[in-house]
């Protein structure tokens, strides 16, 4: 217990002192549907990093699951096409069937790529994976992916769809925490 107390408090500190950065933000995103809402702040850094605190509520398949995370990465340009390379912290609670839910914490290596496929068209990939050996709590690993298309209908604003995974492995059975399409709007300063 200790452990896991020491454990929260430190991230706790670690989250509190990343929102400053945050206060910052270049970036403001807010996805949905039914099962899901997911809220992300991304502040872009000197020579080409960045990075991005996530809030996610999701209760897919009646399952709840709070997940709160960090992402620093750095990226590069390759004509229309950027890639992203880099870690993510987190923290995830989630419920599973048959009770076989639990949290789990650690860092996951992170990459992704997003391409200006037009003027007003933005597909973005990004894929996240924690092995066994860097995730702790109740889970062995995790692994999420990501779609998104993105229109720019203003300015410095998006509507975008995606579809999103999410799955941990317990050690004795994997289950998603959301697997589905979602929706939201983004707004860049």
């Amino acid at each position: 217990m200790t452990y896991l107390y020491n454990l929260v408090r430190y991230l706790f500190l670690v989250i509190v002192s990343l929102i400053h950065i945050q206060a910052n933000a270049n970036e403001i995103a807010l996805s949905i549907n039914e099962e899901l809402i997911d809220f992300r702040m991304t502040s872009h850094l000197q020579q080409n990093f960045a990075g991005e605190l996530a809030v996610m509520h999701t209760d897919f398949e009646d399952n709840g699951a709070d997940q709160i995370s960090y992402r620093f990465y750095n990226q590069d340009e390759l004509g229309s096409v950027n890639f992203e390379l880099g870690a993510r912290f987190y923290w995830l609670d989630a419920d599973a069937p048959v009770g076989q839910g639990g949290d789990g914490h650690g860092l996951a290596f992170d990459i992704g790529s997003n391409h200006q496929l037009s003027d007003v068209f933005l597909l973005e990939i990004n894929i996240s994976y924690a092995p066994d050996i860097i995730t702790g709590g109740d889970f062995e690993n995790v692994t999420e992916w990501d779609v998104r298309l993105s229109y720019q209908l203003v300015e410095k604003g998006s509507l975008f769809v995606g579809l999103r995974n999410l799955e941990v492995d317990t050690g004795q059975k994997d289950f998603d925490v959301y697997d589905d399409a979602y929706f939201g709007l983004k707004f860049e300063f």
